[in-house]
C-alpha cells in the first residue's frame, strides 16, 4: 500500500483505495445521470455503494456523491480532471 501526502506517518491518501467523489451542480437526475456517465467514460469503477445526493438548503444546487475505486493518485486526479471540465459542475470534493 502506497501513502501519499506530506503528513506524517498513517496520514494522508493511500492506494489502493475507495473514494468518495463529491460534484455540485443544477438539480435534477439529469445532473446527477450526467455526472455518473462522465466519470464512467473516464474509467471510473464504481463500488457497491449507490449513488448519493442532497439539495442544498435553498434548493439551487445539489451535491452529487458517487463512490469509486481507485489504484492511483493519478487516477483519482484523472477523475477530478473530468469533473472539472464537466460544464455543469459547480464545485467539487
Amino acid at each position: 500500500m502506497k501513502v501519499l501526502g506530506d503528513a506524517g506517518p498513517g496520514q494522508g491518501l493511500t492506494f489502493p483505495a475507495d473514494h468518495e467523489l463529491i460534484a455540485m451542480g443544477p438539480p435534477g437526475e439529469a445532473f446527477r445521470a450526467s455526472i455518473e456517465a462522465t466519470l464512467l467514460a473516464a474509467g471510473a469503477r464504481r463500488t457497491a455503494r449507490p449513488l448519493a445526493h442532497k439539495l442544498s438548503r435553498t434548493g439551487k444546487y445539489q451535491a452529487v456523491h458517487i463512490e469509486v475505486h481507485v489504484d492511483s493518485r493519478e487516477e483519482l486526479e484523472a477523475l477530478y480532471a473530468a469533473l472539472k471540465a464537466h460544464p455543469d459542475v459547480v464545485y467539487r470534493l
